[in-house]
C-alpha cells in the first residue's frame, strides 16, 4: 500500500508538468496591405464589393467562421495600413482551396475567369499585398 502511495505521489508533478498552459485554437490568415497614394477608400470600396462577397460565400460554404479588417492608425513608413483577418475552422481549408474552387468562385463573383482575372490586375493600381501569414490562436488555460 505504501508502495502505490508513493508511485501516486512522485507522478502528481509530472502529470502537472505535461498539462499546458494554453489551449490551441483556430487559424486566421493574416494579410497586411498597403494601399497606394490616394487610393485607400477605393480600395475599401473594392474590398466591400469583392473580398466581402468571396468570403461570405466561403462562409456559407462552412469553410471560414469569421473575418476582420482592421485599420493601421498610425503606420510607420513602410507598414501596411490595412489587414484583413479570416478565421479558419482548420488549417487545411486555410490551405487547401482547390484551383477548381478557385475558379468557381470567381465566375460567381465576376461572371468568367477572364473578369475575374481582369479585376485582380486592376487590383494592383489600388494596393500591394505586403504579406499573408497563417496563424493559430492560443488561449490561456
Amino acid at each position: 500500500m505504501k508502495k502505490i502511495l508513493l508511485i501516486l505521489v512522485l507522478l502528481i508533478p509530472f502529470q502537472a508538468m505535461a498539462e499546458r498552459d494554453y489551449t490551441s485554437g483556430n487559424y486566421w490568415t493574416v494579410t497586411s496591405v498597403e494601399t497606394k497614394p490616394g487610393m485607400y477608400d477605393d480600395y475599401i470600396s473594392d474590398l466591400k464589393r469583392v473580398w466581402r462577397k468571396s468570403v461570405e460565400m466561403m462562409k456559407a460554404d462552412g469553410k471560414l467562421l469569421s473575418y476582420r479588417m482592421f485599420s493601421n492608425v498610425y503606420p510607420r513608413a513602410g507598414e501596411p495600413d490595412l489587414f484583413l483577418m479570416i478565421e479558419w475552422k482548420s488549417a487545411g481549408d486555410a490551405l487547401d482551396m482547390t484551383d477548381e474552387e478557385v475558379e468557381a468562385q470567381s465566375k460567381k463573383l465576376f461572371g468568367s475567369l477572364d473578369k475575374g482575372t481582369e479585376a485582380a490586375i486592376k487590383r494592383e493600381d489600388l494596393r500591394t499585398i505586403k504579406s499573408q501569414t497563417l496563424l493559430r490562436e492560443l488561449s490561456f488555460n
